[in-house]
């Protein structure tokens, strides 16, 4: 199967892997990512990560026409999800830099709910506080579903009001850039009405969320 996603008018194609797991084509994620080929951004990639698909062996007219560009190569380098992770962090694209704030702000946040201070930061790497921490980001999924399903539609209603959009884009309907904005706004909103929830608190979960993320 092949998937086709288009990122800042860049196309990159998708094979799902026999593990299950989608499969990024390294020259499209390259071209992307603004790096000088395949191999000048896979070379400092964690070789678990890339993989080869013989796009050949499907015999399919799908497959024969998303790969015109490999006619006389059948193998096709393809990076995993993680790799494409390690290939955005590497970058030097504007929104590859905003992309790692965005991830150190996440392991910041992190830190600060494990409890550890600014001096331990550290501690971050010991598989022990790893493993504690993944366990309260688990107690977060365990929310309650009523809360995702409102959270959801208050976070979009939100992002599509800020890119200027007339009515609400779905989450699956959203570029990049928007997804990136709605996470924050999505995590706020769920907290927010667990708090009103738990301490019976009489306020508009929606024009509170609304009041601190609408830009102006």
């Amino acid at each position: 199967m092949i998937k086709i996603e288009k990122w800042l008018e860049h196309e990159i194609r998708f094979v799902l892997g026999e593990d299950g797991e989608w499969w990024a084509v390294a020259k499209d994620v390259a071209e992307a990512l603004g790096y000088r080929d395949s191999n000048d951004m896979t070379k400092r990639m964690d070789q678990q990560e890339i993989q080869s698909f013989n796009w050949k062996k499907k015999q399919t007219e799908d497959y024969a026409g998303c790969f015109r560009d490999y006619k006389y190569k059948p193998q096709v380098p393809i990076i995993s999800e993680f790799g494409i992770y390690e290939a955005i962090l590497n970058s030097r694209r504007e929104e590859a830099i905003e992309f790692k704030k965005w991830v150190k702000q996440l392991l910041k946040t992190l830190r600060q709910q494990s409890g550890l201070k600014g001096f331990a930061v550290f501690r971050m790497m010991d598989k022990e506080h790893q493993k504690n921490a993944m366990d309260q980001i688990s107690q977060i999924r365990n929310a309650k579903p009523k809360h995702y399903m409102k959270a959801n539609s208050i976070a979009n209603k939100v992002v599509s009001d800020n890119y200027g959009f007339e009515k609400m884009i779905k989450k699956d309907e959203m570029t990049p850039e928007m997804l990136r904005d709605r996470q924050p706004v999505l995590d706020d909103t769920v907290d927010l009405m667990k708090v009103e929830e738990n301490l019976g608190l009489d306020v508009s979960v929606k024009e509170a969320v609304r009041e601190k993320w609408i830009k102006s």
